[in-house]
């Protein structure tokens, strides 16, 4: 997205550039666990971002456990996603998590977090943490991701949240089921795709015409290339805001 290729065409006669885009991109690189739909942390720098939902357990006594789905990709040993619970929602508890860490080569780390990738693919991976010392009571839990001043990866993906013991689980396809997110958002992994597309002539004089893509991105441009144009340079972007994965187009001349 918002680079630029430049197609130089010069051989001599009359043509028809067809040229076909993507209609749809992604936003990350990797799809909810279940279903259409996530959370997801975002991506930025210095930011705390955070995802949270109260529980009511005081009907229960045994053993609890906080069970979730989740794909990440943070900037290894600076940026770090912590779960957390709270009995007032003012003091945080940092949890200690499977797949977390205690590492803190840079100093960035607040406590038990995750960092780094979840495995580095396109699969997710199954998180379960003990939550028994909140049966009987009413608490707070928390997801947040905190990032340092400069650069950023994908984030962390949320999916099939669940509490067995209490009856609850949520795959976010009916709505964000009570979780509040201040940076994260519930979203489905789909942009619709947008192009910039210009055509330069070169001839006696140099102009540059700026083409409107029709129906699912494509169109078909006549052009000629004789004594009076020398060539034309076909220039073509993705500018689809809000994601950095690159898009797909085509193009063909006959």
């Amino acid at each position: 997205q918002y680079g630029v290729d430049y197609i130089q065409i010069s051989c001599s006669g009359d043509y028809t550039l067809h040229f076909d885009g993507s209609e749809f991109s992604q936003v990350i690189p990797v799809d909810p666990y279940s279903g259409e739909y996530a959370f997801w942390s975002n991506k930025g720098d210095s930011s705390d971002i955070t995802l949270t939902r109260e529980f009511d357990f005081t009907g229960l006594t045994g053993p609890l456990t906080l069970s979730f789905r989740t794909w990440y990709d943070l900037e290894e040993d600076y940026d770090y996603l912590y779960l957390e619970a709270s009995l007032d929602g003012e003091d945080w508890e940092i949890l200690t998590t499977p797949s977390g860490t205690s590492e803190d080569p840079s100093g960035n780390s607040y406590g038990w977090g995750y960092n780094g990738k979840s495995g580095g693919g396109p699969d997710w991976i199954l998180e379960e943490v003990d939550i028994s010392q909140y049966a009987g009571k009413k608490v707070f839990i928390r997801f947040e991701y905190v990032t340092d001043l400069a650069i950023h990866r994908e984030g962390f993906l949320l999916d099939d949240i669940s509490v067995s013991e209490a009856g609850y689980f949520t795959d976010f396809e009916n709505g964000d089921d009570g979780w509040t997110g201040d940076g994260f958002v519930r979203i489905q992994n789909i942009l619709p795709q947008s192009y910039a597309v210009s055509l330069i002539t070169f001839g006696g004089d140099v102009t540059v015409e700026q083409i409107e893509l029709g129906a699912g991105n494509s169109i078909d441009i006549p052009i000629t290339i004789d004594r009076n144009t020398n060539q034309v340079i076909l220039v073509v972007s993705g500018t689809t805001r809000f994601t950095r994965i690159p898009t797909e187009y085509r193009f063909e001349i006959h």
